[in-house]
């Protein structure tokens, strides 16, 4: 119905079958408009990113891992049937089929979610060694080692835990490389590492800095232009464009440039007014800190 939607996600099994049951306005005057399947993956090219079964009766197939959304119906009511093909464990052990393998992964991912932290970690890496062309396992890996642990703890094993972090969202994006989240979850673990490294004076094991510079400013840049593709179709990954541009500003900044910097203040300020959340405590704390980072700007800057 009008209005009716999906947000990204993944479905379970091997394969999704999507079959039309009515037409699209594009094909009958009585048809619904809008509506179809957004495939994330198509996102990085140029071409439409939002796909639907050429007619009544007709069908799009895809493997369930690939991350997709139901893009908003905008007038009339659309009808579909939806098929999961799974599949089931080989009747004889010694027989390990591929198929399987990838339900076996998709099966365990849910049941580490309910998993502590030191258990869930462990099972995420056996669920990617059932399937590793999945890209959602490395970037599950990836928040849980690098953004859910101890940040004061100094030792070695966490600084080790950081970086498979990182070596995480790498991995995810290679096997995902549309995956707005990932470039987004890497250009904060590269951020996080860096603070770290700092505190605890490991500078000297990170990359060259103008190589992690453009690293992490890339994975920012590549994630925003991303989630404004996602947002148009109606089908964003909800994480905040102000803050991922207010956290490129304090990067930059502490680089000393200062004309980068000033650019994406304004687009925090922009984000923030487009949103109409200028009122919101949230949107006051950012305020507060694009003013005093303009303010440092404007007292260190070179005429």
């Amino acid at each position: 119905r009008i209005g009716a939607a999906q947000p990204l996600h993944q479905d379970g099994g091997i394969y999704s079958v999507n079959i039309a049951l009515n037409e699209h306005k594009d094909d009958s005057e009585n048809g619904f408009t809008g509506g179809g399947t957004f495939f994330e993956a198509l996102t990085v090219g140029d071409g439409d990113y939002i796909k639907r079964p050429s007619a009544p009766g007709h069908a799009i197939i895809h493997k369930t891992t690939q991350r997709h959304a139901g893009a908003p119906t905008t007038s009339g009511v659309r009808d579909i049937l939806v098929i999961f093909l799974t599949a089931r464990q080989p009747e004889k052990p010694e027989i390990e089929e591929a198929t399987w393998r990838v339900e076996r992964a998709m099966r365990l991912t849910p049941l580490a979610k309910e998993l502590t932290r030191d258990e869930l970690i462990p099972c995420l890496k056996l669920a990617a060694s059932n399937d590793p062309t999945s890209h959602a396992l490395p970037y599950a890996l990836g928040v849980h080692l690098s953004q859910e642990g101890d940040m004061n703890d100094p030792s070695d094993e966490r600084w080790e835990e950081i970086c498979q972090g990182v070596k995480s969202f790498e991995r995810s994006i290679v096997l995902n490389p549309a995956d707005a989240r990932a470039h987004y979850g890497l250009g904060m673990a590269l951020s996080e590492r860096h603070k770290y490294a700092m505190r605890t004076r490991r500078m000297h094991l990170l990359p060259p800095p103008q190589e992690a510079a453009e690293s992490l400013i890339n994975s920012f840049e590549t994630a925003i232009r991303l989630e404004i593709k996602c947002d148009e179709a109606g089908c964003s990954n909800g994480f905040n464009l102000a803050d991922v541009y207010l956290t490129l500003s304090d990067f930059v900044l502490r680089l000393k440039n200062f004309e980068l910097a000033r650019t994406y203040l304004n687009q925090v300020e922009e984000c923030i007014k487009r949103e109409g959340n200028t009122n919101e405590d949230w949107a006051q704390s950012m305020l507060q800190q694009v003013s005093a980072m303009l303010g440092y700007i404007n007292e260190h800057e070179t005429p």
